[in-house]
């Protein structure tokens, strides 16, 4: 926040008034979030899903660029960066590539990376990176559909039907959480739980514990995860909607893939785990002693590492399960996840409402 406000009066210095040094500082604030966010995070999580994945199946894995291979995934990407791009691509397919990245890198405005990083903290805030994973879906669906091949069309159509089934229990699930904070606000969210495990949202009683499940189960059909995500690699669509892209449009959408997973679990660790909570002591120091930076860090370290061990607990999952038909995946979602999440509902309703006349 300081740095911000020093480049605001340096802006300011040269003769620009406060209004419009923030109209500089916004997009600086966002291509800054992107370039040391954003890209970082999701070589991470592409590389962790490589390489646990490579372990599991008892192979090598990327080994070569960097030491442990961690350098693997930023070379690919340089790779793939450098590649011509298809001649057959038509103007509506760069369209909806386009607003497919756009609606997904937006929720960087929204991101809740600690309390002194809440750029957008309002009764709506925990929806907006939930509704954005919807327009993704959207925007995936029509990009498969200007494709003009059939694994382009089927992908695309497949990838919105699981969306409208991620949708809805992962919805419910997130409602739980607010019955019990009385807020959908992130700083309410992460205010009424400690940093403590069993002062978490997800330990709270066993209806958040459901919640917390169907919310992470919701997110790999929502988001087409592995194993729920037949809609990108069944071998019946060849591929799906990724099988026409090529050079940077593959980039940007494999990257977007990699983000959203990272997107989903910084969400749960917010919602269920204690966010970036840190012990009251420590906050209560570092504020007394005016070590804001270091008070900010701690606290992104804290929700980062929640965050890492999710994606490696989901990936461990998913690479033990085979792959799942989407049919299968439809059926999963409306008949299984759906109950339970309004079972979750209807106990977090009753334990919110005895706490209020008790």
């Amino acid at each position: 926040m300081n740095a911000f406000l020093w480049v605001s009066s340096w802006l300011e210095g040269f003769g620009l008034e406060q209004v419009e040094s923030i109209w500089i500082l916004a997009p600086l604030g966002l291509i800054f979030i992107f370039l040391f966010i954003i890209v970082p995070s999701s070589m991470i999580v592409a590389y962790l899903d490589r390489k646990v994945t490579a372990d599991f199946q008892a192979r090598v894995g990327p080994n070569r660029a960097g030491p442990a291979g961690v350098f693997q995934s930023w070379a690919d990407f340089f790779k793939l960066l450098q590649k011509d791009r298809n001649s057959e691509v038509s103007w509506s397919e760069e369209l909806w590539l386009a607003i497919h990245t756009m609606a997904l890198y937006s929720t960087v405005a929204v991101l809740p990376l600690g309390s002194l990083m809440l750029l957008v903290d309002t009764d709506m805030s925990v929806f907006l990176p939930f509704w954005a994973a919807l327009v993704v879906a959207l925007g995936t669906m029509l990009l498969g559909l200007s494709q003009k091949t059939v694994a382009g069309w089927y992908g695309g159509i497949r990838v919105a039907t699981q969306a409208i089934s991620g949708a809805f229990p992962a919805l419910v699930a997130m409602i739980c959480v607010g019955l019990r904070a009385g807020s959908f606000r992130w700083s309410g969210l992460v205010a009424i739980q400690g940093a403590a495990p069993l002062s978490w949202t997800a330990f709270s009683n066993p209806f958040q514990f459901i919640a917390l499940i169907v919310f992470l189960v919701s997110g790999l059909v929502l988001l087409a995860i592995p194993p729920m995500d037949a809609a990108l690699s069944s071998p019946d669509v060849s591929g799906g909607v990724a099988a026409h892209l090529s050079g940077r449009r593959l980039v940007l959408f494999k990257m977007g893939r990699f983000y959203s997973f990272y997107l989903w679990a910084v969400i749960a660790s917010v919602l269920f785990l204690g966010g970036w909570k840190l012990p009251f002591e420590i906050s209560e120091n570092l504020l007394e002693q005016g070590k804001i930076q270091l008070l900010h860090f701690l606290e992104l370290c804290c929700l980062m590492t929640k965050s890492l061990i999710l994606i490696l607990l989901v990936i461990w999952g998913a690479r033990v399960n085979p792959r799942t038909r989407v049919d299968q995946i439809t059926d999963f979602a409306w008949t299984v996840l759906s109950p339970f999440a309004l079972f979750a509902l209807i106990g977090a309703s009753l334990v919110a409402g005895w706490g209020v006349l008790s």
